[in-house]
Parts: C-alpha cells; structure tokens; sequence
C-alpha cells in the first residue's frame, strides 16, 4: 500500500477524519492498514462507528455476542457500533489486516441488507483483494479525492450485500413496529420537501393507512402529519439561522408553495413568525 499523508494511531494507517460528518447520510471516517504482533489484541471494547476489517495475510479471531469466531486470510469481519466485541492475532501466524470505518443514518440500512449483523464473518470475493485500498490511497491527494473515496465506500459496500444477502422474508413476515416508525421517519427526512401524505407512507410501508397513524401515535406521540410538520420547521429553522434565504425561498425548500401558509404553520409550532425569528437571531 502507498504511504498516506495521514496520522498513526494504535491501528496502524489512518486517513484524516471527514469533515461535517453529520451532514451527510453515509460517510467513511478513517481507514487503514496493521500489521498485528503474535496475540495482539484490542478489547472488549465498543466504537461509535461500522467497521469492516480484511485479513489480507495470517490468522486471528474475534469475539463478538459471546461466541468466538476464527478468522484467516482471505476472509474478513464486521463490527457493529455500541456493541462489544474483541479481536486477538493469533501467536504463531499473526494476521495483517485492512480496516474501513464509517458512519451515517443509511449505514443501519445498508448492513440490513446483509448477513453481518447475525453473522459477522464474510469470505471476500477475489475481487476485493488490496487494490481497494490501493484506491484509496491513490485518490486520497487528488482533487475531488474524498468524492472517490466515498464512491468506493459505496462499491464496497455494494459487494457485501451481493456476497452476503440477506434472507427475504417471507410475504406474510412482520417486521418490528419500532422498524415500520423508523422506515417511515426516514421517508420523511428524504422526501420532507415534497409532498408527503399518508397514502404515501402507508404504500412505502405496505400498511394500512389508519396502521400507520397509531404506530406513530404510539412510538413518537404524535400522527405522521404532526411529525413531518416538526421536522419541516426544524429545517426552516436551520436554514433561517445559516443561509440568507428569505421566507418565501425558506417555505419552497421545506415543501411549503404558499409562504403565508408556511409562516402560519412556523409560528403555530415555534411561537414566532418566520420574519421575527430572524430579528430575534440578529439580536446581540
């Protein structure tokens, strides 16, 4: 692998975290390259982030929901966020390894679609050898390089879901409510601009309209509509805080045609009217 620009930490080969992390829905946020001594070994432990880790020579193993699974080369593992896992190189032959970290609201959806989340451990295909993070590392200078990178994020990505698919679930399967409210909060942060009915949420879902309704109810306190409305003045707000828009330019890019609508409905949920929520702002 070619040298990086980068900082060393405890795991080896580190790009620079990305910037404004949060702003975008899937984002890479270091990776690299380690060399592991006989029975190196790092937890149990949690991160805040996905890992993929890639055994590129040796052997090691990995401990994750209290079973143990051996790893060597040629084959590689997930660790998901906020859960315990330990990893250890094994004494005789220890393993070296590539690792990618990333975050983001789609990276819970993205792994669904695989078998990792059950079963950690995944053989990689021939194509997945090294040449990923040669990639990597030779598009990390470039202009424009952190767009590659995120690129091959996703190809990567994309290649997991094809070497380890999740099972379909049958017609007649349900899922958890709390998976229905979630599937249904994330259509409306996509789509939050546009028109969003319930009819539309309930065909997304495959649910009864009504169905909808109380599982929102019931999870969040309050009915879709009340939902988006809150989330569509949260954008409002942030958008009058942090770009020059005016009102009516504000309303357009929160799904609102009629600005007198759009100011009637921000004052309804943030007690002022768009116009004096930006002199309050100027206020020193």
């Amino acid at each position: 692998m070619k040298q990086l620009s980068t900082r060393r930490t405890k795991e080896g080969i580190r790009n620079k975290p990305a910037a404004a992390v949060a702003a975008h829905d899937l984002q890479m946020i270091y990776w690299g390259a380690q060399a592991n001594t006989p029975g190196q070994s790092w937890g149990p432990g949690v991160k805040d982030h996905h890992k993929l880790y890639f055994a590129r020579s040796g052997r090691g193993s990995m401990t994750y929901r209290g079973q143990t699974h051996s790893i060597q080369s040629g084959q590689g593992f997930y660790a998901p966020p906020n859960e315990v896992y330990s990893y250890t190189a094994d004494m005789d032959d220890p393993w070296k390894y590539n690792c990618i970290a990333f975050v983001g609201q789609q990276a819970d959806l993205v792994l669904e679609r695989t078998t990792l989340t059950v079963n950690p451990v995944f053989d990689q295909p021939a194509e997945m050898d090294s040449s990923w993070f040669d990639r990597l590392a030779e598009t990390s200078e470039r202009p424009g390089g952190d767009l590659l990178q995120q690129a091959t994020l996703y190809e990567l990505l994309a290649t997991l879901i094809r070497l380890a698919p999740a099972e379909q679930q049958a017609p007649d399967a349900r899922k958890p409510r709390e998976e229905y409210v979630r599937q249904a909060a994330d259509f409306i942060h996509r789509h939050y601009d546009e028109e969003v009915t319930i009819r539309q949420l309930s065909e997304y879902l495959g649910l009864d309209r009504k169905y909808v309704a109380t599982l929102f109810r019931e999870a969040l306190g309050m009915p879709p509509q009340q939902y988006l409305l809150h989330y569509r003045m949260e954008k409002a707000k942030e958008l009058l805080r942090s770009t020059g828009l005016s009102v009516t330019e504000t309303a357009r890019s929160v799904g609102y045609k009629d600005a007198l609508l759009f100011s009637r409905m921000f004052k309804k949920v943030v007690g002022v009217a768009p116009s004096h929520y930006v002199q309050q702002l100027a206020k020193p």
